[in-house]
């Protein structure tokens, strides 16, 4: 059985054909669905690479490959390259048994509108919430609220007529985003923290070094290629921090369009010795990254269920994030702030680095709350999706059920 998977991450094809991840995600990724699928195929944006990709993970590989759309940035190279999205996405759908589409997005939207009016099927991985994403100060644009409300309504609903929906959340995504009744659901995080734990050494290591008179070095990591993960209200609370008087270093790990934008505005509000880091090889060097920062925050409009941030928990890392998506699910309410309100996350941090105890408790919390997203309930949770998926869409293709839907387009 040959399953299609969407994804709106952006990738790079080499001078042979193969394909590249820029990113975490990677040819061990996609290779889980061939625990139950024969081959799966793989609908993203792929740009063509300058080098020879020697210094990026493979995407592709046996029984994994890609159907490569135009790599367009931004809404106005959407509309631009639109008619070849819907003609590859119009060759493709046909081809394919079985359907996963990540969500929200617009690859995963044009997929959607494609398998729903051939009457298939289709599953649905929902991993952030549009409404979150593209609240204020998520996008530099006069239509971001009609594109908030079109997402939202969009994703409700594809979720409404989704056969199987995978949720990242324990209950968030699911409350604003319900399943038809006689859907299979599931929710389990799409993060892994396989053997990335940190040891007892590590640990003492950690607290030994957090003493209120020495500077407190904070860690981000995030995607720059939005504003959802919030850096510039990282940057803001920083900023209060230090104009307090308060020893702190920032370190920012990521890349994207808004990095230029982000070193500027560091040195607007004073901050221009914030180190910025484009990015880490996703394993060891996240890892010892982590290891290296007394507090790690995420401050973001949205989010699904931040992998990020169960890997700083992993470590072992004191965490602050913005009480949105599965943050919650994830932190104690002690450790959680408004979101885009630089201020509150100012004095959060300002409190949390003057208490040492405190310090090592949320430690402590966090590398708990990590280890109970063991690896192998994670893989038999998502094996149990994976074949309702495989088995709906077998039995749907042997019924004769792929009749025309009675759904009109949007």
């Amino acid at each position: 059985m040959r399953l299609l998977v969407t994804t709106e991450a952006h990738f790079s094809r080499g001078p042979l054909g193969e394909v590249y991840a820029d990113g975490p995600i990677k040819y061990s990724t996609w290779s889980n669905y061939l625990d139950v699928f024969d081959k799966a195929v793989v609908l993203a944006r792929v740009c063509a690479t300058n080098g020879d990709g020697r210094d990026l993970a493979r995407a592709d590989g046996p029984s994994i490959s890609f159907c490569a759309l135009p790599d367009y940035h931004g809404p106005w190279q959407y509309l631009r390259s639109l008619p070849e999205l819907k003609a590859r996405i119009q060759r493709i759908v046909p081809d394919s048994d079985a359907f996963i589409l990540r969500v929200p997005g617009l690859v995963g939207r044009l997929a959607w509108q494609e398998i729903r009016r051939l009457g298939r099927p289709y599953a649905l991985e929902v991993v952030a919430d549009p409404w979150d994403a593209l609240g204020p100060g998520s996008l530099p644009s006069l239509f971001r609220p009609v594109f908030r409300r079109a997402g939202t309504r969009e994703l409700k609903i594809m979720c409404a007529g989704a056969a199987a929906i995978h949720y990242v959340t324990e209950s968030v995504l699911q409350k604003r985003y319900p399943a038809a009744p006689d859907a299979y659901t599931i929710a389990y995080p799409n993060a892994s923290t396989d053997s990335a734990f940190a040891c007892a050494a590590i640990l003492q290591e950690r607290f030994a070094r957090v003493i209120p008179s020495k500077r407190t070095r904070i860690g981000f990591i995030g995607s720059l290629a939005q504003m959802y993960k919030g850096p510039d209200v990282l940057l803001r609370a920083f900023s209060f921090c230090r104009s307090r008087g308060h020893a702190l270093q920032l370190v920012i790990v990521g890349d994207g369009r808004y990095a230029e934008r982000m070193k500027v505005l560091a040195k607007e509000l004073g901050v221009g010795d914030t180190l910025f880091v484009p990015r880490l090889p996703f394993g060891k060097p996240i890892f010892d990254f982590l290891d290296s920062v007394d507090l790690f925050v995420m401050p973001s409009r949205a989010e699904g269920l931040p992998r990020a941030l169960v890997e700083a928990m992993a470590r072992g890392c004191p965490c602050i994030g913005s009480n949105v998506g599965g943050i919650p699910e994830l932190l104690a309410p002690e450790d959680l702030v408004p979101p885009n309100d630089p201020e509150a996350l100012a004095q959060k941090i300002m409190e949390v680095t003057a208490d040492p105890t405190r310090m090592k408790e949320m430690s402590e919390r966090n590398l708990a709350r990590a280890k109970q997203y063991d690896p192998e309930v994670l893989r038999q949770a998502r094996l149990a999706f994976y074949r309702y998926v495989r088995d709906h869409s077998e039995s749907n293709a042997k019924s004769g059920r792929g009749q025309q839907s009675t759904l009109q387009p949007l």
